[in-house]
This record gives structure tokens, C-alpha cells and sequence, in this order.
């Protein structure tokens, strides 16, 4: 985590050789002189410090160990010995020296030291595809030998070593033997055509041969991870790139635990600060080009021969401590940070400067000047000898761009995560930085908080969905009321087995688990198939799946430890809690669950009250002025008498009603009397109170029906079943049916193996008694094992709920089939296990062995049994409850005050709800509903301030969603759409008025200006319509567009966007940004048309006929002004009294769409609706340049004919034409009202505006 606001910090240590630096919002922290740094380690920590290998070191340790100075000094110094015997190239007697004086063919057993390194340096050579090599020395070999003359070159050192309390060794003369050979590479690539080009390869046909043969895979074979040999004689290791991190995890695996280790710049921390606080490092500003220059006159001043210089002499120190923090890194327990920079030995040559790295790929030296990549900071959870690798690896890059494209996958696909990066060039400066997506910046969330007052919440229900929420309120300044109809906490929550799904978390990248979004997308998709699974709430849902388990991870301390593949997922991603120490499974639910509530009891006592025995009976509500509802509080009854609590927002968190008679009577009658796995509690009651109210319901005949619920043989006729975990089947369990054959793949979608026990199975007997279908579940003994023992003994030896059998035939007699059909059965499945496919039922994944020999199985009776409902209550992505409206812009508007989480909302799962999916859902929702029930209290009505004023200042703004636009049009656009930052907020903006909206990619910040597309007046969120690709270049870098929002809409704001190679250089954010993402938003110029009154004014003059011209994207201020101009007369009287049918007709709106083909319009279904619905007052004429097969409509591009025709004329002085579209679409519609006679103040058109200044 990188910490911009350091005032008060208390620092462990420093790095000097990297540097950071931010784009337009990036904040630096306080000078270095204001940061204390090690003023509370005196009594915390033994401090050892020194120089090893020209390389300052500080080591500590608390003083709670009772380890003595001396002793850490020992371990130290025996460790630095061991580093300089193994693996120092500069120590003739090394064991990596060894190596590398072995002939072709000859095999060296590797010391364990050198093993690890070795192994480990091979895996990164393959994962960064050569970016970091340590087989890259023959090259430097090669120049030495090319070296024509003895170079004096000043130790950075030895002036210093007399003073230190640790004297240097003699490897110190390593600096001297490196600077050498790195003037001979300098002086040979000289020669050989050298450039600063990145793009420029030009080296000598012998570097480009050496560069062949000083690849990895050329060079070195390992065999068994223990023996090492050279595929040919010049092969050469040199370790450097990872030894400095590898000798820092040596000393902390040899010291207590607390402990800090820095050397040369990189750092490990082990255990939790003695203090209780993070571990804090600074990171100093690297030099710029002016500084190296006079620091390269100040080295030659003080004797050192060039053109190899060292920066770090008797001076340094003290320009140091002046010298600015760019950043402070904040470590945790086992966090690792290491640096690599550009300027830690320069070369100079013809006024330019070079770097000592070396391109692996290319063999050249790498130059020093404003556009390369100048420094790296990787900070990796795990060795600090991977970070020392990787940050090599990028500073190899050159480009900060592909750095970054290097660096991102290992965030999600490497066992010990890159935690966050920094990557920095001066030109701009520039950064890159690690980018979640999804994650809001913890500084721009605290800056957006500033702008509410504390709000009252209840949530009803005190299950995940529930505790999430109310914890999410409580930390954004909610006061919190907990109502819970039971008389404790955890609802179905509390009895959640399987997990929580969550792909790209930190536990999948120790496992080595490839997953990512559209596999996870993909699959909950196609689990829900016959019902809604709505594309912006499974976006949410993929999104903030790794925040939400990293949140119950970090922030409750909850050990989501063991990954599961489960039924109908492409990857293993189902999260859940290891054994205990006594070996005993923990239920994730409970445990979950308790933990939280525990959490609430201890640390927001003061913030969220929680109220058992207390049932919801009504929701208040009340009509506003503009007759829309709010939900003003609860009516609850508890003890037998009823009373109102009011709040500011109310959340929805019931949980389903998988027990309920009435709504499952009511929506799937064919499902009663049906087992159920649900406590008696899930009676749908927050279904109930949303529908009366008014939300809207969807998907409410999809109820899930778990395929394993458990048949207790003692109890069978019980209609509540215990659940047979999915992590069952996941461990290889089967199933067959009574005749003692396999009829399904086990991990196929729950739904699938649902109907297939329906279909294949025989109904229970229990004496003259029928019960439901039901299957017979066996485990082998390795399926058991996997599956864990301990939990094999709870549900066999205490629930009673598995059957012991010794061997098949003990099986057969006990399901009652025939034994040579179970063995054939058993021996089919082996067969299939063995090939990989099995052709009964295309199962492919066989978690365990299962044959017809297999002994010391288990089995037990399940049948299908009522889950999970997905149906439920209508939210949007932001949590916000929804009820149906008409209209031609949206079918649904938010119930101000409502939000809902969990599993009485619906439109996430669809016909079928994936395993490991509900805790997801309640998890993410929860979190979603809370911070937007606990933002309502907004301080000022309107996002934007002071919109009339010629400067304006740029908010942070949270994406919601982004939509498609049309059905069969508009496939080059999305709809974008943003949280304003409360739910009944506005977005303040005219009718007509753009945005500016900047964010940052690849360190660049990008810009463009956006018309949204929802109203003003709308509530809560704003909308823009845009195109996502490289070459829409208005005003360059920047896209003219306004909002498709009405300034009256609350609580959001819509912009519409290109998708395809038109769009310009934002959109590369528009496709790599997802829900939660922040974006920086502003009120800039544009239309400003007034509704008001029953009037419509422009320029302080009335309008009565309006006509609008757009090209491709300009028909997003067209979308604005027709909702609004629809609203208008809606208001003030019927349509067709209040227009004629002579060319005079009052408040007449008429549209000219233009685009260069089909894929370009977009809301073309809307447009002909409302022009069906107002025919005498709108109307809407299409063209396009390159017309699809059978277009019927205008072919071409828009003549002087078609504005006469189809829009207005002949021009009167109410009239005001708005034009939209490229500039030269504009220019050229201006051209042709001029030709008709209108007059300058009757049109307006939006290239022709200068843009709004705005300030930073």
C-alpha cells in the first residue's frame, strides 16, 4: 500500500535509489524533514547497521526476543559470509564461480543456497519471458576481453568503510571489477551502432550471437532442481539481480520474529511493529537530469575518471536529508519491497548519460533521459529475492508501459502477489502504478467522504448481506440499527459450507490458480440460463469478488485459506477456512459470521446497534414535492408491541424464502412439499415489504434446488435437510442410483445434477411411506482424505449421515443392486479417470481414484432439496432498490431511501444461482448498499458547484456501470454511467451542458469532455455515452460530448461512448476501468437550454421549435434535450393540442441522425418509440454512408434537402438548431443553415465552444 498522507509518520527506514512520482492527482508526501524517522526504535528494536559489499545495511530486531546485538550481528555477518562463498561472482572461490569454470556437458550438484536461487531465478526467467537473466554475463566477458586500457575508477566506499561499525569485506572491491567491465560494454556498443531508440536493435552480429547464447534456455540445463550444468563453454551465472533479496530472506528467516532488514535499498519485514502500527519506508526522490549533470561535475572535481561515476560520495548524506519523500510504502508481515533506478552508476558520453543496466533482449546499455524508464519499486507479500527479480526485470523494460504489462499479471497469477508497483519516468514526470480494478484509492474514498453528514441507517436482517452492510455504513459515519426478527444473528449466512467464491485474490496466486474475469463472468452466466443474470450486477459481482474476500481476509482476520473447484466453474476459486488444531472442519458460514459479530461488538460498539426479536412490519414512506416516495423508516414489533424508528436510509437484507408456503405457493406451486435446506426463519418477509412499497420483482419462480441434501436414515421423513457440501462431490464423491449406475458428471451445474436425479432416480421407501428422489453418494478413501477426515467423522460418526462399507460387495448389499453392475460401474469410471473423459457423461475433472477394488468406502442417501431463491427484489448495480416507471429512457427509477443486499434482491444469479456465489453476493452488495444508504446525507444538492463561473473544480466520481446502448443498433457505443455521491444528489448541470472527465493510464493522464445523457434532475448517478478505441482526436486528446442525464436526475450521471477504432486515447480507460474504478469528473460549457415555467429558453430567448443535427456520438446531448423536451410537454399539456400541423407548429422537435454506418447509431429503438408516441411533436430522419443490406432509410450525407424536408423551414425566430458531432460535421452543417437564411444566434454548435477552464 503506498501512504501519500505522512504527516506524523513514524519511519523505519529509507530507499534512496528509487524514485516516484505522480500524474495531475498524485500527492507528495511532506518533506523529509517534517517525518520522524526511527525516534521510537530506541527502546523497541536492537538496531546493527554497516557496510557489506559497498552496501549500507540496517537490521532490527525488537528488543521483546532478548536477542543481544552481538548475537544479531552474528547472524548477520554469517550469513553475508555464506551469500559472498556462493554466490558473488567477484569472489574467485564462489560456488557460483564453480559453475561457470565447468566445461560443456559437466554436471555441478548445487549447495542448497545455490539451489534455491537457481530455481527460483529460472522460474522468473520464464515468467518475465527473459526480462530478467542471469545467464546475460557472457556479454560483459565479451567486452572485457575487448578492453584496450586499464580504467581508474573511485570506490563509492572506501572513504567510508573506516568509519562504519561494520568494516567493509574485501568482495567491496566488487564495485571496481563491475564498473570496469561496464565501460568496456559501454565503449564496444559504441562502436557497434549504439541508440537511445527503444525501438533501435542495431547491435554487431557478434553481440546479436552472444545474445542467442546468453539466454537461459541455451545456456544452462537443471535437472531434479538439484544438479546444474552448461549447454556451452562461454555460458556464465551472474546472480546479482536476485542475491541481494535472497541474502535479506536468509537474515529473516534466521532472527525473531519482529524484525526489519534493509540492504542496499531493498527491505523485508517479519511480524506486526512492536508499536502496533505498519511498517513504514520512505521513498526519496531520484535525481533529475539537471542533478546527475552537476553531480557527474562534482565527481570529476573530486578525482573520479569517467566515463563510469558513482553519485554517492562524502556530500550525498547531507543533500539527502533535504531531499524530498515521494511516497511512503506501508509494509505488513512478510511484505518484501525492493528498487531498482537508473542513476546509481552513470556513464557519460557526449553530454548524454547512460545507465550500468543492460537490456537483456537487446544487449545494450540503456540511456538516461526523460522518456525511459528511470526506477522501479516492487513491493511483493512473500521473498524479498522475487521483488529484487522483478524490479530488475522492469527497469530492463525501457518503456514504462511495457513494464507495467510485465509486472500487472503477477498481481493475480504468481504465488507470492506483487502487492503494488511504482514505475517512473521524468518526461512529464510520469507514473505507473499498480491499478486494481475496481479499488478506489483509500485518499480520493476519505476526500469523498468529506462531503456527506452523518445519516441514520437500518438494515433489516442480520445475516452476511446484513453485517456487511452495516459495517460498510458504520465506516462511511453512519449511525447503524440493526433489526433482527430471530433471537440471534446469522441467518442462513451462519450455515454456509462450501465458500465464497473470489477469482484473482491473494490466496489463488499462492496456490498458482489461473482464474480471471471472464471465465468467472462466463461461468455465472451460463449457471444462470433461463433467467436474468443482469450484466451490470455479475460485472459488480466479478469485480469486487477479490475485494470482498480480501476484506474478510484482512480486515476480520478470517483465514480463507483452501480453494475448491466446485460444480460449474472453469477454476478452482471457492474460498473457505482450513481444519482447526484439532484437525475438525470450520463451517465458513459460522465462522464468518461470528467473527463479524464479534467485530461489532468490539470495535463499533458506539456505531451499529444490533436488535434481536424485533420483526419489520411495514416500511414508512412518505410523497415528496415532486410526488415521487421516500422511505423514511421501519415500523417494527417486538415483545408483542409495535413501534417507528425513522432513519435516512433503510437496507433490505432478509435473505430468501426457501421456507415459505405463501410466496412459494404463489410463484412455484409444483415445489411444495419439497425437502429444503433452509433454517424455518427464510420466510420472504423483505420480498413482501419492498412489493408493497412498490419494488419491483423479478426472477421470483427461480428457486434452486441443491442437488445434496442429506437423507438422515434415523429421521428421512424431516423436511429440513442437512446440506451434502459441494466440496463433497469437488473431493470425488459419486453418484448412482439404486440399480448401482452413475448417470451424471458430479461437478456439472447444480441444476443439471438436480434433473438428473429427478430423472434417473428412485423415490425413497421408509416403510409404506414415499419419499422424494434420491441418489447414493460415495466417497473412496483418497476422496475422504481429500475432503478432510475430520469432516468425514463429523457428519459420519455424529450426524450418522454417512454409511461405513469395506469393500464393494459390502456396498451393493447396502444399496440393493445388483454387484457385478456396481463393479462394472466403478470399473467404467476408473477407465475414464485414467483417460481424462468420461463418455457416459463428458465429466473431465477426477478429483480422486474410485475403482472397482477400492476398499474402506463411504456412502449416504441425498436427494434434491430447496436451496436458494434467486428471484427477489430489482436493485441496481449501486444497491439502490428499483420500481417500474414508463418511459422511453429506462423502465425502472431507484425508490429513494430503499437499498437491498443478498438474497431477496434478484437479477444477479438467474435460473441458477453458481456454487459459492451467495456469500459472494451478500458480501459485495452488502458493502455496495451500505457506503450508498450511509452517503445520502450529502451537504450540498448538487454534485457541481458554481457551474456559472469560469472555472470549476474536477470530483471524483465511482463507476457504476457501463451498458450496452442498443439491441441492434449502436454497437460502436456503451452507455458509462457514474455514482454522483449520494443516492438523491443532482448533478447541477444544464440541459445541454458537457463534463470534462480526465482519469490515468499508463502514468498519462487522459482527458476528454462528454455530454451525459441522463437529465440534470435525475438522482444519483450521471451517464455518458462514448466510443472506446484510438482515433477520435477532438481537440487532440479529447472527446465533445454532453450528458445524457437530465440536470434533474438523481444520484448518478450517463455519458455515451464509442467502442470501436474511433473513439480516441480515453477510451483506453473507458475499457480497462470496472465498477468502483474512479474517474475525475468537472462541469464545463456547452447548450445550457432552460425548462422551466412551461417555457423553453436559450441565451435568455424563448424557443418554440427545436432541431437537432447529430454525427454518431453527438446523439448524446440529442438523448438529453428529447428526455427533456418529452418530460416538458408531458407537464404542460397534451401533445397534439398543443401543436399544428402548418409549418408555425410550437415547441416542434425534429432530429437528423447521421452516421457512417449502422454500428454507429445507437438508441435507435427509443427514438422510433418516441416519435410513435409524439408523432405531431417529434420526429426522426436517419442516414447513414455506408447503409447495411436492406436499409431503408436515408443513404448519404446530410444535404441542404434534408434539413428543409425533415427538420425545419423555413427558418422562424423562435427556431434553435443544435449540432453535434466531429468537427467537420459540424462545419459542415453550419454551412448549410447558412446557405438556408438561418441566422448565427439560431443554431448552436458544440465544436464551435471553447472548452471551460478548470482547476486542478
Amino acid at each position: 500500500m503506498m501512504d501519500h498522507h505522512t504527516k506524523g509518520k513514524i519511519l523505519d527506514g529509507e530507499t534512496r535509489t528509487s524514485r516516484i512520482i505522480g500524474s495531475v492527482d498524485f500527492h507528495f508526501p511532506p518533506p523529509s524533514e517534517s517525518l520522524k524517522c526511527n525516534e521510537d526504535d530506541s527502546n523497541l528494536f536492537r538496531i546493527v547497521s554497516g557496510i557489506r559489499c559497498a552496501m549500507p545495511f540496517t537490521v532490527k530486531v525488537a528488543t521483546s526476543t532478548k536477542l543481544k546485538e552481538e548475537d544479531i550481528r552474528d547472524i548477520v555477518m554469517h550469513v553475508f559470509d555464506e551469500i559472498e562463498s556462493t554466490l558473488s561472482n567477484w569472489n574467485p572461490s564462489s560456488e557460483v564461480n564453480k559453475v561457470n569454470m565447468l566445461k560443456k556437458g559437466e554436471i555441478h550438484e548445487m549447495s542448497p543456497m545455490l539451489r534455491e536461487v537457481v530455481v527460483a531465478s529460472k522460474e522468473i526467467v520464464k515468467i518475465t519471458r527473459g526480462a530478467f537473466d542471469p545467464s546475460i554475463a557472457p556479454i560483459l566477458a565479451h567486452y572485457k576481453m575487448k578492453a584496450s586500457y586499464p580504467s581508474a575508477v573511485h570506490s563509492e566506499t572506501s572513504s567510508e568503510t573506516g568509519s562504519s561499525s561494520v568494516g567493509a569485506s574485501a568482495s567491496d572491491m566488487d564495485t571496481s571489477r563491475r564498473q570496469r567491465a561496464i565501460i568496456e560494454v559501454w565503449r564496444e556498443l559504441l562502436v557497434q551502432g549504439y541508440s537511445s531508440d527503444p525501438k533501435d536493435v542495431k547491435v554487431s552480429k557478434h553481440v546479436k550471437r552472444l545474445l542467442e547464447l546468453s539466454q537461459w534456455s541455451s545456456a544452462f540445463s537443471v535437472k531434479d532442481k538439484k544438479f546444474i550444468s552448461k549447454k556451452h563453454d562461454e555460458a556464465c551465472l551472474d546472480l546479482s539481480g536476485i542475491a541481494k533479496g535472497f541474502a535479506i530472506d536468509e537474515i529473516a528467516k534466521r532472527l525473531p520474529s519482529p524484525c526489519y532488514i534493509e540492504w542496499g535499498g531493498d527491505v523485508k519485514v517479519v511480524g506486526s511493529h512492536p508499536s502496533g502500527r505498519p511498517w513504514h519506508v520512505a521513498v526519496l526522490k531520484p535525481r533529475s537530469l539537471c542533478e546527475i549533470k552537476r553531480r557527474v561535475e562534482a565527481s570529476q572535481m573530486e578525482g573520479q575518471v569517467g566515463p563510469v561515476f558513482t553519485l554517492a560520495d562524502k556530500h550525498l548524506d547531507e543533500e539527502d536529508s533535504s531531499r524530498e519523500y515521494l511516497a511512503i510504502i506501508e509494509l505488513n508481515d512478510g511484505d518484501s519491497v525492493a528498487t531498482s533506478g537508473d542513476c546509481e552508476k552513470i556513464i557519460s558520453k557526449d553530454g548524454k548519460f547512460y545507465s550500468h543496466i543492460i537490456s537483456p533482449k537487446l544487449g545494450r546499455l540503456l540511456e538516461i533521459n526523460e522518456t525511459t524508464l528511470a526506477q522501479a519499486v516492487v513491493v511483493c507479500q512473500g521473498p524479498c529475492m522475487y521483488a529484487d527479480a522483478f524490479s530488475t526485470a522492469a527497469i530492463s523494460q525501457e518503456v514504462p508501459s511495457l513494464a507495467r504489462a510485465m509486472l500487472e499479471p503477477f498481481r493475480t497469477y504468481f504465488r507470492f502477489p506483487l502487492k503494488d508497483f511504482l514505475l517512473y519516468s521524468r518526461g512529464g514526470p510520469r507514473i505507473i502504478r499498480l491499478s486494481i480494478p475496481g479499488i478506489e484509492p483509500k485518499e480520493l474514498r476519505e476526500k469523498r467522504f468529506q462531503s456527506h453528514d452523518a445519516a441514520k441507517v437500518i438494515v433489516i436482517g442480520s445475516g452476511l448481506a446484513g453485517l456487511s452492510a452495516a459495517i460498510e455504513a458504520a465506516d462511511a459515519k453512519a449511525k447503524v440499527l440493526i433489526l433482527e426478527k430471530e433471537l440471534k444473528t446469522g441467518g442462513n449466512s451462519a450455515k454456509a459450507t462450501s465458500g465464497i467464491n473470489g477469482w484473482g485474490t491473494n490466496t489463488q496466486a499462492k496456490l498458482n490458480i489461473a482464474d480471471d474475469e471472464r471465465l468467472f463472468e462466463r461461468d455465472t452466466h451460463r449457471s444462470g440460463i433461463g433467467g436474468l443474470t443482469h450484466p451490470s450486477l455479475v460485472r459488480a459481482l466479478s469485480t469486487q469478488s477479490a475485494p470482498a474476500v480480501h476484506w474478510l481476509q484482512n480486515k476480520f482476520r478470517i483465514p480463507l485459506d483452501v480453494v475448491s473447484q466446485l460444480g460449474g466453474h472453469s477454476a478452482r476459486r471457492t474460498h473457505r477456512a482450513p481444519p482447526d488444531e484439532h484437525g475438525s472442519p470450520v463451517p465458513i458460514g459460522h465462522l464468518i459470521m461470528s467473527t463479524m459479530k464479534a467485530m461489532i461488538e468490539k470495535h463499533y460498539a458506539d456505531k451499529i446497534e444490533i436488535r434481536c426479536g424485533s420483526k419489520v412490519t411495514r416500511l414508512l414512506q412518505k410523497t415528496c414535492d415532486d410526488g415521487l416516495k421516500i422511505i423514511t423508516g421501519v415500523e417494527v414489533e417486538c415483545n408483542g408491541s409495535c413501534y417507528e424508528e425513522f432513519a435516512d436510509s433503510v437496507i433490505l437484507a432478509t435473505g430468501g424464502f426457501g421456507s415459505d408456503n405463501g410466496l412459494m405457493a404463489r410463484f412455484r406451486p409444483d415445489l411444495l412439499g419439497v425437502p429444503t435446506t433452509n433454517g424455518k426463519f427464510a420466510q420472504g418477509e423483505g420480498v413482501l415489504l419492498g412489493e408493497t412499497v412498490g419494488a419491483h420483482l423479478i426472477d421470483m419462480d427461480k428457486v434452486q434446488l441443491h442437488p445434496t441434501g442429506f437423507i438422515n436414515p434415523k429421521d428421512p421423513t424431516n423436511q429440513t435437510k442437512s446440506l451434502a457440501p459441494e466440496a463433497i462431490r469437488g473431493s470425488g464423491g459419486i453418484l448412482v442410483n439404486s440399480d448401482g449406475r452413475r448417470f451424471v458428471d458430479e461437478l456439472d451445474l447444480r441444476s443439471v445434477v438436480t434433473n438428473a436425479i429427478l430423472q434417473n432416480c428412485s423415490c425413497y421407501q421408509d416403510g409404506n411411506q414415499e419419499g422424494p428422489p434420491f441418489a447414493w453418494c460415495i466417497l473412496s478413501k483418497s476422496s475422504q482424505e481429500i475432503f478432510g477426515l475430520p469432516a468425514i467423522s463429523f457428519y459420519k460418526d455424529k450426524m450418522g449421515l454417512f454409511e461405513h462399507c469395506a469393500n464393494v460387495k459390502e456396498l451393493s448389499t447396502l444399496i440393493g443392486c445388483d454387484e457385478s453392475v456396481l463393479r462394472q460401474t466403478l470399473q467404467d469410471y476408473s477407465n475414464a479417470m485414467k483417460v481424462g473423459n468420461c463418455p457416459l457423461t463428458r465429466k473431465h475433472i477426477f478429483p480422486a481414484e474410485l475403482s472397482e477394488n477400492s476398499t474402506d468406502l463411504i456412502v449416504a442417501r441425498i436427494t434434491p432439496s430447496i436451496h436458494y431463491t434467486m428471484g427477489g427484489i430489482s436493485i441496481n448495480a449501486a444497491g439502490e432498490v428499483q420500481e417500474t416507471l414508463t418511459g422511453h429512457f429506462g423502465s425502472h427509477r431507484h425508490i429513494r431511501g430503499l437499498y437491498a443486499a443478498g438474497e431477496v434482491t434478484g437479477g444477479v444469479h438467474g435460473n441458477n444461482r453458481l456454487a459459492g456465489n451467495s456469500l459472494l453476493e451478500c458480501c459485495v452488495f452488502g458493502r455496495i448498499a451500505g457506503e450508498r444508504a450511509a452517503t445520502v446525507k450529502q451537504q450540498h444538492k448538487s454534485l457541481f458547484q458554481n457551474i456559472d463561473s469560469t472555472e470549476s473544480n474536477w470530483v471524483p466520481v465511482v463507476l457504476r456501470e457501463v451498458k450496452n446502448t442498443d439491441e441492434k443498433y449502436g454497437k460502436n457505443t456503451l452507455e458509462v454511467r457514474f455514482n454522483l455521491h449520494g443516492a438523491l444528489q443532482h448533478s447541477g448541470l444544464d440541459v445541454g451542458q458537457f463534463i470534462g472527465l480526465r482519469g490515468d493510464y499508463d502514468g498519462e493522464t487522459l482527458q476528454g469532455y462528454f455530454s451525459p445523457i441522463t437529465r440534470p434532475d435525475d438522482e444519483g448517478l450521471i451517464s455518458i455515452l462514448c466510443r472506446v478505441d484510438d482515433h477520435h482526436n477532438y481537440h487532440y486528446n479529447v472527446l465533445d460530448f454532453s450528458p445524457i442525464t437530465r440536470p434533474d436526475d438523481e444520484g448518478l450521471i450517463s455519458i455515451l461512448c464509442r467502442v470501436d477504432d474511433k473513439g480516441g486515447p480515453i477510451t483506453k480507460i473507458f475499457k480497462s476501468i470496472r465498477p468502483g474504478s474512479i474517474m475525475h469528473m468537472c462541469a464545463m460549457g456547452g447548450l445550457r437550454l432552460k425548462f422551466s415555467n412551461g417555457k423553453i429558453s436559450f441565451n435568455g430567448r424563448q424557443v418554440k421549435r427545436i432541431g437537432l443535427l447529430a454525427g454518431g456520438t453527438g446523439i448524446a446531448p440529442m438523448i438529453q434535450i428529447i428526455r427533456a423536451y418529452s418530460d416538458h410537454i408531458r407537464k404542460y399539456g397534451d401533445p397534439a393540442a398543443a401543436t399544428t400541423t402548418s409549418s408555425n407548429q410550437q415547441h416542434g422537435l425534429n432530429l437528423i441522425f447521421a452516421a457512417e454506418e449502422d454500428n454507429d447509431l445507437a438508441y435507435m429503438k427509443v427514438l422510433k418509440n418516441v416519435q410513435k408516441d409524439f408523432p405531431n411533436d417529434f420526429r426522426v430522419y436517419v442516414k447513414v454512408n455506408i447503409p447495411p443490406l436492406g436499409w431503408t432509410d436515408g443513404v448519404g450525407f446530410i444535404e441542404p434537402q434534408d434539413v428543409m424536408t425533415h427538420l425545419m423551414y423555413p427558418p422562424e425566430k423562435g427556431d434553435l438548431v443544435v449540432i453535434c458531432g466531429p468537427p467537420v460535421f459540424d462545419s459542415a452543417m453550419v454551412k448549410v443553415l447558412r446557405r438556408l437564411g438561418f441566422e448565427p444566434h439560431q443554431w448552436f454548435s458544440y465544436s464551435e465552444q471553447d472548452v471551460v477552464s478548470a482547476k486542478d
